[in-house]
């Protein structure tokens, strides 16, 4: 690997993997390899702590960064080969481990550790946990291994809790969302070779609905690792509930226990509910995250859960005072009658990879992910529960003092004349996906590929109603890049599309009422909601 590379240049790993020529290798091409890699190699590489693949049964090493610190001068001749190769000392035990993870077991261990090329004088051992855990295909059969290290002397909790939460949960989940993608792509491809088109809608609904909660859980962990950033939009509580009414009785429904069929779901929503500034889909996530629990803690024939909005004011003299600033809030409300809580355990709920669920149940970040979106959006979660009482979680989120305007969004090419937008971006797929999109939405599109292509078009071209940017294409000094559209356009909203943000304070001056950030994967749902806040936020500036 390192021939590859001129020792002068310091490349982050995925920017070896990426200029690196796999073809050479048993691996084969990138654009080869199986889904199931990609997405694992794709969760390490955006995440902040350390881990490392071993692929098949040569144990073909693909880690990231923070793995290629901890292995000091071992990196980057360990990336792309075997670690037998660049770690021959270590043979015996690599050989136990590979033994034992490859009969699906997860081995895991404590050591105390220095980082190769240091020397004791001028480094102190640090202990660790190191985590190997199976990832399997499609047919349950183990392609390699993806292991984890916590230094523990960094962690206030267990580590051993902290990684078995982790890999039980997002192992199951992930390899059951795959399996539910690869194998209804296969029966779509069988199904057009035998001429049964009429088939293909149920095929490709439950491909959708598995990309769809693989990239949730892709999102909770990028905001986990702070990879992502929120984005608020002015938002209205009553349709953001509303909108997830199919969602909630889903839910219910897909529950194997009959009896979670029968729940009483009541909706109760305030008439003239304040509006509030705050991300949308991180809201939708935190109540959708919210109604699971509920129902999980639901395990009798008379299950009721309550969902209710309502405005109020927080005096100075009110109990939640001491959490957030006094002012008018909205709340929203989940209530249920399950199982309930101890007192231990709400003190707990929120702490991250916290579950009460069996391993491989839940990753448990879901009421962590709300808890954290309430703080950030400067609201706060309260829990209210006990022991066979039910449970009661109130989210408070300050209200946004400024008239909303709903508008509704419905296809219309005939405005693509009208309607223009300017799409910064040096991805193909990315263009030709926006492309057709946004024709569909009533928008035409110009491609600008270099900073002097979208000065030039700003330039020459007053009429364009937004623009999108790519981040990948951003340069060096992105803020420079970004405050000369914002001073020569002071009116042009910007569209923000990111999958993965190393330093999301970047936009932190740029995120605004008119402008927005949408994350990869990009569907024409989620695009259409955008462009419908982006109409909404001109509109408002206008009124």
């Amino acid at each position: 690997m390192t021939e590859s590379v001129p020792t002068s240049e310091i490349l982050t790993v995925k920017q070896l993997i990426s200029s690196f020529d796999w073809n050479n290798t048993i691996l084969g091409s990138q654009d080869s390899w199986p889904l199931n890699l990609q997405a694992i190699l794709s969760l390490v590489l955006n995440t902040s702590s350390p881990m490392i693949i071993y692929w098949g049964r040569e144990n073909i090493a693909l880690y990231n960064d923070a793995y290629a610190k901890l292995i000091g001068t071992k990196h980057p001749a360990l990336l792309g080969r075997p670690l037998i190769n660049i770690w021959p000392e270590r043979k015996a035990h690599f050989n136990q481990v590979v033994s034992a993870v490859y009969q699906k077991e997860t081995i895991r261990y404590t050591s105390n550790y220095q980082i190769p090329g240091t020397t004791h004088q001028h480094s102190t051992p640090t202990q660790i946990e190191v985590t190997y855990n199976p990832i399997l295909g499609d047919q349950n059969q183990v392609q390699g291994m993806l292991s984890i290290v916590t230094e523990s002397s960094l962690s206030t909790t267990s580590p051993t809790q902290t990684i078995e939460q982790l890999i039980g949960g997002l192992a199951h989940d992930f390899n059951t969302l795959l399996a539910g993608i690869i194998g209804n792509l296969e029966l779509m491809q069988m199904r057009i070779e035998q001429n049964k088109a009429d088939l293909l809608p149920r095929y490709i609904h439950a491909a959708q609905k598995a990309a769809t909660q693989a990239t949730e859980i892709t999102h909770q962990l990028l905001s986990f690792s702070r990879r992502q950033i929120l984005t608020p939009h002015i938002v209205d509580p009553n349709h953001t509930i509303q909108a997830l009414l199919d969602t909630f009785q889903n839910c219910i429904k897909e529950d194997k226990d009959h009896i979670k069929e029968h729940i009483n779901l009541q909706i109760q929503l305030e008439a003239d509910i304040w509006s509030v500034f705050c991300d949308p889909e991180h809201l939708k996530n935190a109540i959708l995250h919210i109604f699971q629990n509920a129902c999980e803690a639901i395990h009798s024939s008379n299950g009721k859960i309550a969902i209710e909005t309502h405005n109020i004011i927080i005096t100075p003299s009110h109990p939640l005072r001491k959490f957030i600033d006094h002012g008018e809030y909205i709340s929203i409300v989940v209530q249920d009658n399950g199982i309930g809580m101890s007192p231990n355990i709400i003190n707990r709920a929120t702490d991250p990879f916290f579950t009460t669920k069996p391993l491989g149940k839940r990753a448990g970040l879901g009421l962590s992910m709300a808890y954290g979106f309430t703080k950030q959006s400067n609201g706060h979660l309260t829990i209210d529960s006990n022991p066979k009482a039910g449970t009661t979680i109130s989210l408070f989120l300050p209200r946004h003092y400024n008239s909303m305007t709903i508008h509704k969004l419905n296809s219309n090419p005939m405005k693509a004349n009208l309607l223009k937008t300017l799409l910064i971006s040096q991805d193909n797929h990315l263009c030709m996906l926006l492309s057709e999109n946004l024709k569909d939405l009533g928008y035409s599109m110009t491609i600008a590929q270099t900073t002097k292509e979208t000065f030039t078009l700003l330039k020459s071209n007053s009429q364009f109603n937004f623009v999108a940017i790519d981040t990948r294409i951003l340069p060096n000094t992105p803020t420079d890049f970004l405050s000369t559209i914002k001073t020569n356009n002071p009116q042009l909203p910007i569209l923000f599309i990111t999958g993965y943000e190393e330093t999301p304070i970047i936009f932190d001056s740029f995120i605004r009422e008119q402008n927005f950030i949408i994350r990869k994967p990009i569907t024409h749902t989620v695009l259409a909601e955008c462009i419908k806040a982006i109409q909404d936020s001109k509109n408002h500036l206008i009124s």
